[in-house]
C-alpha cells in the first residue's frame, strides 16, 4: 500500500474551478483519483474535511490531500450487531475494520457504515461515535452511541463501571503461567506510532493468564485495568511475549492481528438502565487459528 500526504495552496488563477478540476491542474493525480480520495474523505480544505467535488473554489485556499491506495476494507455486515437499546448499539468488530474516523477516509469506517445500516436521521448521524475504541487490527466487542450525554455519561464512569477482557495469541510462549502486569507507558507515539514502557509515564496496569500452550505459542487471557494506548501490545512486548500478527511492537507475521476483545460487561448505572448490569461475550470468528 502507498501512503500520500500532500499539502498545497490553490493558486490564485484556479478561482472559479471546480475543486477536483483545480487539483488536478496542480497536482500528478488524476481528476478521477482526486474524486475518490474526496469521497472517501481524504480531502481537507482550509483544514476542514470536503466531501463535494464539485465546490466552487475562490483560489488560495490550503488543501491537504491524505490518500492510502491498494487499501482492502473489511465490509460490515449487519450480523456484527450484537445488542441495540435506544442510542446504544453494540458491534462485533472484525479485524481490519476502522472503529472510527481515520485521517484519509470516513467513509468505509464503522460509524459511517452503521449510520449508513441503521438508516439514522442526519443529527443522529452526526453524533455517532464510539465510546471506546479498539485498534484497525483488533477484533470483538465495541459500544457506539449516538446520544451525546449518554455517551459522556458512559465515559465519565467508564474506569469504575466497565469490566473488560481479552484474548491473545502469542510468541514466543511465556514462560510463566500468569503476571500481573504494572509497567508505566509512554503518553505519546514515537514517529513510527509505537507507545513505550517510561518510568515516568502513565500508569497501567494488566493482569495475565496461559489459558493453552501450542508449540512456542500460548493463548492468553487479559484483564486491563487500565486504558492506556496500545497498552496490552506494549505490555507483552515488553516481556518478550510480543502478539503474533503484532509486526509494530515485535511480533511475528501472521495474517492478523491475534487480539480480540472477548467480553465487555457494564454496569447498569453508567448506562442509565434498569438492569444492574450488561454483560456480554463473543468468540473470535474463523480467523482466528493458531
Amino acid at each position: 500500500m502507498v501512503f500520500e500526504d500532500i499539502k498545497l495552496t490553490i493558486p490564485l488563477e484556479e478561482g472559479g474551478q471546480r475543486l477536483d478540476s483545480a487539483l488536478a491542474a496542480i497536482s500528478t493525480f488524476s481528476r478521477r483519483r482526486l474524486q475518490r480520495a474526496i469521497d472517501e474523505g481524504g480531502v481537507y480544505l482550509n483544514r476542514k474535511r470536503c466531501r463535494k467535488a464539485g465546490r466552487i473554489i475562490q483560489g488560495g485556499e490550503k488543501v491537504r490531500i491524505v490518500m492510502l491506495d491498494d487499501e482492502k476494507l473489511v465490509p460490515f455486515v449487519e450480523e456484527q450487531i450484537v445488542w441495540q437499546d435506544n442510542a446504544w448499539v453494540l458491534v462485533h468488530k472484525k479485524a481490519g475494520q476502522y472503529a472510527q474516523e481515520a485521517l484519509h477516509r470516513s467513509k468505509g469506517t464503522l460509524p459511517y457504515e452503521l449510520a449508513m445500516l441503521l438508516k439514522l436521521n442526519p443529527v443522529n448521524n452526526k453524533h455517532l461515535r464510539p465510546v471506546h475504541r479498539l485498534d484497525k487490527g483488533t477484533s470483538g466487542l465495541m459500544m457506539l452511541s449516538y446520544e451525546p450525554q449518554a455517551l459522556q455519561h458512559l465515559q465519565h464512569h467508564w474506569h469504575q463501571a466497565v469490566d473488560k477482557e481479552y484474548v491473545a495469541m502469542v510468541s514466543p510462549a511465556p514462560e510463566w503461567e500468569s503476571m500481573e502486569i504494572l509497567s508505566s507507558l509512554s503518553a505519546k507515539a514515537d514517529r513510527a506510532g509505537r507507545y513505550h514502557v517510561d518510568k515516568k509515564g502513565k500508569a497501567s496496569k494488566t493482569e495475565a493468564f496461559v489459558l493453552e500452550r501450542q508449540g512456542n505459542r500460548a493463548l492468553l487471557r487479559l484483564v486491563p485495568h487500565t486504558g492506556r494506548t496500545h497498552q496490552l501490545r506494549v505490555h507483552l512486548a515488553s516481556l518478550g511475549c510480543p502478539i503474533l500478527g503484532d509486526t509494530r511492537y515485535g511480533g511475528k507475521k501472521h495474517p492478523r492481528l491475534m487480539l480480540h476483545a472477548k467480553i465487555l460487561g457494564i454496569k447498569g448505572y453508567a448506562m442509565r438502565s434498569k438492569q444492574p448490569q450488561h454483560i456480554w461475550s463473543v468468540e473470535p470468528e474463523g480467523d482466528w487459528q493458531w
